[in-house]
């Protein structure tokens, strides 16, 4: 238990520095926000386009659609912005700078995860939230404090999936030629067809959301279930376990890219 103290306690450090470092450039921080609020604004107007035509996509409403996008949202935002290091992975490889990682007594999968800060993510999240209690209250879903708390645990679920989905993507690198990879991003952009709801897309991509690239299980299930959608129990109560799952292949990943690993200096 004191072990795991301590790693909370470097993590906040870790963190600390890099706030601190990103603070020095308030320019780019005001710009960053611009650009969300930019980028999160073209893909809202995207559904509502969408919407002003159709009144239900795959039996789902335009308010229960915007929790799926919420889910997304608040799980890459947090990714973002407290291990946002988690990307960073191919470029460390590729520049030796996973080196410095390796000789220090510190876990090192504990300094990749905090090597960076995002606020972008920060922003992404003050959103997502925003967009989850209105779309809540919109869809009178949420009617006791039980459900709330369902709610919280389903959405920290799926951001420890989503961290172990770019995680085992980026140490994908380990096996690549000069560390370059661009699986991880890949893996975010397939993200951006979980936006909508799995019934409407073929056998194929259900299969691949479902259990390859298990973005159902980020939104689509506690979505569906909190929502109150038919066969939706199956997949909010695996929640748990593909989670586990998740967090286990990462670890396995990681700890066998770095038994590989050998440095470019």
């Amino acid at each position: 238990m004191k072990k795991w103290i301590h790693y909370a306690k470097l993590y906040i450090l870790y963190e600390a520095e890099n706030v601190r470092s990103f603070a020095q450039y308030r320019a780019d921080f005001i710009l960053m926000i611009l650009f969300t609020l930019f980028s999160q604004g073209c893909s809202l107007a995207l559904i509502g386009i969408i919407y002003s035509n159709i009144p239900e996509v795959g039996g789902w409403t335009m308010w229960e659609v915007l929790l799926l996008y919420g889910f997304l949202l608040f799980s890459e935002g947090s990714v973002n912005f407290f291990f946002q290091g988690a990307w960073k992975i191919a470029n460390m490889i590729r520049e030796a700078d996973l080196d410095r990682f390796l000789v220090r007594p510190v876990p090192i999968s504990l300094q990749l995860l905090t090597a960076k800060i995002d606020f972008e993510g920060l922003n992404k999240m003050v959103i997502a939230s925003a967009l989850l209690f209105y779309s809540f209250r919109r869809c009178k879903v949420l009617q006791s404090p039980a459900d709330f708390a369902l709610l919280a645990v389903f959405l920290i679920q799926a951001c420890v999936i989503r961290l172990c989905m770019v995680w085992i993507a980026s140490c994908a690198s380990f096996w690549m030629e000069n560390g370059r990879n661009s699986l991880n991003y890949f893996v975010i952009c397939l993200g951006e067809m979980a936006k909508f709801p799995l019934v409407i897309y073929p056998p194929l991509l259900k299969g691949l959301f479902g259990y390859l690239i298990p973005y159902a299980f980020v939104s689509y299930y506690p979505v569906g279930y909190l929502a109150g959608k038919s066969k939706m129990t199956a997949g909010a109560t695996c929640m748990p376990l593909v989670c586990a799952g998740m967090v286990f292949l990462a670890y396995i990943v990681f700890k066998r890219g770095v038994a590989r690993y050998e440095s470019r200096c």
